[in-house]
């Protein structure tokens, strides 16, 4: 079949073509068609086009279009969906009523080969650097955490999605203590900001160990990863109208040292890692990272011991006897604990001394007011800078 175009010079055209495949005229075929009034309903729904050439063309377009997509992905990489993950911090901050972080701390992994200290730390960081394209903060916030990851020989620290004043106050807490206590290196694994399970939960939380990788395995079979790390709720974090009110308005006068910030409650958070690398180092351990079949059992033994909290009331003890003997005193160790502030003195649901919460808010002091902190808090600095 030809075309009716007398100047195409098209070849021989398939029988049941509507139009010419070379100018777009219409064949004798098409022209049949188009001059049947019953055929005027199919032609505006498009039957006059050969419906295979649809198809290819639909098919055309669609190929076309994934491999842009790929091409463009492969050139942008994770920046492509950067505003999808601003879209979803938006939503969020709408659903929950504040900004929650991007981030998931609470990750862990299953079935993981691991043969060293170094491969354990290297899947630490990953998680969290795999993530962090996904936060909106500035090339500031980066260097500042790479910075005082050098500095302070913490794996990794992320500030995700934090404003430049609040990532620079918390920076100068930690940088402030490491030079303060200028040997706690080894045992931290990170600081991170993360979404607590409720907004009010804690403002800053040590956790001397999260099982991480191969949690449930058998040791025999797979080494453990553990995390021992510093968490920022976000509620408080990532919402500086929050963090422009006292802390007292949350938690009330006196409960912290005085002067206490939002920020320096990282320095309490610290004074529990200090603890715990005291009582590591007591015990021939400088960090429960790597959990092998040879070590499981002693870090064990070890976690157990420190959770009794009698190596924390040995030291408030020692230092309660100094004091006394110093200032011809007979504090008896709860008064001796609210000298420093009310978190200090605080007890658990037996009535006892939380003798960590007293170090803890000790070193607090110290980071606050250096030589004029309160004598009680001093006693207790003497004691851990001699352990360590």
């Amino acid at each position: 079949m030809n075309c009716l175009n007398q100047y195409c010079d098209a070849d021989e055209i398939e029988k049941d073509d509507n139009f010419c495949y070379k100018c777009g005229h219409w064949t004798a075929k098409g022209y049949s068609f188009i001059r049947n009034k019953e055929n005027v309903e199919n032609i505006l729904n498009g039957a006059a086009v050969k419906k295979e050439d649809n198809f290819s063309v639909m098919v055309s377009v669609a190929s076309l279009a994934f491999i842009s997509f790929f091409m463009i992905s492969i050139i942008r990489g994770n920046d492509l969906y950067k505003p999808f993950f601003y879209l979803k911090r938006k939503a969020n901050g709408y659903i929950y009523g504040y900004n929650v972080s991007i981030l998931n701390t609470n990750n862990s992994y299953s079935n993981k080969i691991v043969n060293s200290y170094d491969e354990a730390l290297n899947l630490i960081i990953e998680d969290l650097d795999n993530q962090s394209w996904k936060c909106s903060h500035k090339i500031e916030t980066s260097q500042y955490e790479y910075e005082i990851q050098n500095k302070t020989s913490i794996p990794i620290v992320s500030f995700c999605d934090a404003s430049d004043n609040v990532s620079k106050k918390i920076i100068g807490v930690i940088e402030e203590m490491y030079n303060l206590f200028p040997n706690i290196s080894g045992a931290l694994t990170n600081i991170s900001i993360t979404n607590a399970s409720t907004n009010k939960e804690y403002i800053a939380r040590f956790q001397p160990m999260f099982q991480f990788v191969n949690a449930n395995e058998d040791i025999t079979k797979y080494n453990k990863v553990n995390k021992t790390q510093i968490l920022l709720n976000s509620y408080y974090f990532l919402n500086e109208d929050i963090m422009n009110e006292p802390i007292s308005s949350v938690v009330g006068s006196g409960w912290y040292v005085n002067d206490a910030t939002w920020e320096s409650t990282i320095a309490h958070e610290l004074g529990h890692y200090i603890s715990f690398t005291m009582f590591l180092r007591q015990n021939n351990l400088n960090n429960i990272t790597f959990v092998t079949e040879e070590n499981e059992e002693k870090i064990n033994n070890v976690m157990n011991d420190f959770d009794t909290g009698e190596f924390s009331l040995s030291i408030i003890y020692k230092a309660l006897e100094n004091y006394n003997n110093k200032y011809n005193l007979n504090l008896n160790i709860e008064d001796f604990a609210l000298t420093i502030s009310k978190y200090a003195g605080v007890k658990d649901k037996n009535g006892n001394l939380i003798a960590d919460e007293t170090i803890a808010e000790a070193i607090h002091d110290y980071y606050l007011h250096k030589e004029n902190m309160k004598n009680s808090s001093y006693e207790i600095i003497q004691i851990i800078k001699q352990k360590l």
